[in-house]
């Protein structure tokens, strides 16, 4: 069992004291929930901060969604915002996921396009891989059509959050 595993009834406990709810849905990862959950807080007209190390939720920056990451250089955790995502990527956040399709993911096991050359066309390699880009893209994605709830006990207003 590794560090997480026998540390996840403290973290749970401590969490629940603190109230802040605790949920896990049956055969579904952790970040599709959240992905899911941060879409209804956004449909009732709040703003959401999403709290992880998890590059995978950069598909949901937006003005109204940010995120609290590690920064490793810094040893410390920061805010990273679309300000921040733009800065990085030079590209909009929407095209998060076809990026990392292209670039490959290594903590998910995800291998990017190797050998395209500069001059190659994008409609070409996406043509030539088009096969390999789709099967990373079924990896990738955040789903966002969990069967959970929001409930509105866990909505808390901040002033000052974002």
């Amino acid at each position: 069992m590794g560090h997480v595993g026998r540390s996840h009834g403290v973290i749970t406990d401590v969490l629940s004291k603190c109230n802040v709810p605790v949920i896990k849905v049956e055969g579904h990862e952790a970040d599709d929930v959240v992905a899911t959950l941060a879409g209804q807080v956004l449909q009732r007209g709040y703003r959401v901060v999403i709290a992880s190390p998890d590059k995978d939720f950069k598909q949901l920056i937006s003005e109204d969604v940010q995120i609290v990451m590690p920064l490793e250089d810094l040893d410390r955790w920061s805010f990273y915002t679309l300000k921040h995502y733009l800065a990085q990527y030079n590209c909009d956040p929407c095209c998060d996921l076809s990026l990392r399709c292209i670039i490959g993911d290594e903590v998910d096991g995800v291998p990017g396009i190797q050998h395209v050359a500069p001059g190659l066309y994008a409609q070409d390699a996406l043509t030539k891989y088009a096969d390999y880009l789709r099967r990373n893209h079924k990896v990738l994605a955040l789903r966002r059509d969990v069967d959970v709830q929001l409930k509105e006990e866990w909505l808390v207003e901040r002033e000052d959050a974002l």
